[in-house]
């Protein structure tokens, strides 16, 4: 059956259908789920695929996940496809074979209606730990992948009704939080499995060539959507840079680059020119940057685009090997996170050549991740945190304060939830004033957390952040945000600041602050609306003195204008 022979009104409620699966899976993998990072972070991503393991719908999850998973899927299609039956379940997240860093676990089980493969239902979830030499394997120090836990490739979890128990013995041998990885998998697995059953329920009504055409018929929406957007867009050549603080370590600033071609109705992303990989861990594997490049074009699209591999069709690549956003193996991945959401800074600076109303202004460079592990009679304790940042100015918004990165879906740690499970004391989790970057829209305010080590023993802490050094740039001469700062027992004789990648063990009392960086403005700070400067002073985002020297608004702490001070202040030459 053709998806032009299906009736529009059938179409749409099958459609809608699909949809509901990966929502149902999402909803059954946060219930279910053991780790914070899971449960209530949100890091992870589900989805259906059709039986050539294109994918179909992606439910809610990790932004930047989008474009990643067809990689992995094809690594597993090239081991398993002629060898699927129900009930099994393929488990992998080698970088090397399609999968990102190794806490990324991907979890996929076939679904089957009367002995036809109807598609893949799968599950992609950040565990806690998944070994190596830093306790929550996102190690910053890594030389090699082979440091930093177990690197599983596309292996059976699962025949029919029987575990790989060799396998799990192995992986729970090598992982330090046992309970929280194989509570996470199952949660997996149950996802899948409820998403194998929903499909076969839309089978059962609809019938299976109803399915599958609808499927054909979203991918070809997808992308003759996809297509028809570039096709507006004209054609050239549109390149753009950014530099990530360092290598990992010590060493100078290293570059992104990306130059966008578009030609009719398709695109193009080259990024010759990037700096070669590091021997650190802020490499990012090539499903990770070809994400990245997939999130940013589909964030400046239609809402109603389908979320499909369709709207993958007009886009190609070009990412030498051997560079930081292509490494060559065994190079290190753990902190594939700094590369990748500076990655996606890098290839909206390029969009804003093209699209300048569509793009915002750079956001806080990627969400910021922090470990402290230490130990008690239970054993390890392991507090892996996402600090949410902020967006940038828009040419009609201004940019948004306390937010996941655009890259992501993410959402902060309850502090009750925190402290009541860790050895840790939140205190403080404020915004940082005066942190935006000034614009006619001003970029999202940085978000300050301070935590308290209370473990006895002290404990290990590791920082993964960006842009402590270069800021979040600005648009159409909106001023750049503020930079990230790490700070140890701030305001003390002790204070230490802490460079962005770093792994240390503090002892017990230990201070630790975290400011996320500001994100950028749009548009000269000067044609600010003065009324939400005040607002902004009234509610204590910008302070007196920065509303009348960047803004240049006379306005009294309760938010009151002086409207002669601030035509004064506005004749002023800049």
């Amino acid at each position: 059956m053709s998806s032009s022979t299906l009736d529009p009104v059938t179409t749409s409620v099958v459609e809608h259908a699909l949809a509901s699966v990966t929502d149902e899976m999402a909803t059954v993998l946060i219930s279910t789920a053991y780790s914070p990072l899971v449960r209530d972070l949100l890091d992870f991503t589900v989805a259906l695929c059709n039986p050539r393991g294109e994918m179909v719908v992606q439910g809610l999850g990790m932004a930047i996940h989008l474009g990643a998973l067809p990689t992995a899927i094809d690594a597993i299609l090239r081991k398993f496809a002629n060898d699927m039956r129900p009930g099994d379940a393929i488990i992998m997240n080698d970088p090397y074979e399609g999968g990102m860093h190794l806490p990324n676990v991907i979890i996929l089980t076939p679904a089957f209606h009367n002995g036809e493969l109807l598609g893949y239902a799968i599950a992609m979830a950040h565990h806690t730990d998944i070994g190596g030499h830093v306790p929550g394997s996102v190690p910053v120090n890594s030389r090699d992948v082979f440091g930093e836990g177990v690197r599983i490739p596309p292996m059976r979890l699962q025949r029919g009704n029987a575990r790989d128990e060799s396998l799990l013995t192995l992986i729970e041998r090598n992982i330090r939080l046992p309970r929280d990885f194989f509570g996470d998998l199952e949660a997996q697995l149950s996802a899948c499995r409820i998403g194998e059953k929903r499909l076969q329920a839309v089978a059962e009504r609809y019938g299976s060539d109803v399915v599958l055409a609808t499927m054909d018929g979203l991918l070809d929406r997808s992308e003759r959507m996809a297509r028809a957007v570039i096709a507006q867009w004209p054609d050239g050549d549109y390149s753009f840079e950014e530099f990530l603080d360092s290598d990992g370590l010590d060493g100078p600033p290293q570059r992104l680059k990306v130059t966008l071609r578009v030609r009719a109705d398709e695109i193009t992303a080259d990024c010759t020119g990037t700096a070669p990989q590091v021997p650190t861990a802020i490499n990012s594997p090539r499903a990770y940057s070809q994400s990245a490049f997939y999130l940013c074009l589909r964030s400046i699209m239609p809402a109603e685009l389908p979320n499909t591999a369709g709207f993958f069709r007009p886009v190609h690549f070009v990412l030498p090997q051997g560079t930081i956003v292509n490494p060559r193996f065994p190079g290190a991945v753990g902190a594939m996170g700094v590369s990748g959401y500076r990655l996606t800074d890098c290839i909206f600076g390029a969009l804003a050549q093209i699209v300048p109303e569509a793009v915002r202004a750079a956001s806080e460079g990627g969400t910021t991740r922090y470990t402290l592990a230490s130990s008690d009679a239970r054993g390890p304790r392991i507090l892996s945190e996402a600090l949410v940042g902020a967006w940038g100015g828009h040419a009609h918004f201004d940019g948004i304060d306390g937010v996941a990165n655009i890259a992501a879906n993410m959402a902060n740690s309850p502090i009750e939830m925190v402290e009541a499970t860790y050895p840790v004391m939140v205190e403080e989790y404020s915004y940082e004033p005066d942190s935006e970057g000034p614009g006619r829209h001003r970029g999202g305010l940085g978000v300050r957390r301070q935590i308290r080590v209370l473990s006895p023993d002290g404990a290990i802490l590791q920082v993964r952040s960006g842009r402590t050094i270069q800021r979040p740039w600005g648009i159409a001469g909106g001023g750049e945000g503020t930079s990230c700062q790490n700070v140890l027992n701030p305001d003390t004789p002790q204070e230490r600041k802490m460079r962005g990648l770093e792994t240390i063990h503090v002892p017990h009392g230990t201070v630790y602050r975290h400011v996320t960086p500001g994100a950028g403005g749009y548009g000269p700070a000067r044609e600010r609306d003065p009324q939400l400067v005040a607002r902004d002073v009234r509610d204590g985002k910008i302070s007196v003195s920065r509303a009348r020297d960047v803004y240049r608004v006379a306005v009294a702490v309760d938010g009151t204008i002086d409207e002669r001070g601030t035509a004064a202040l506005r004749e002023l030459t800049p």
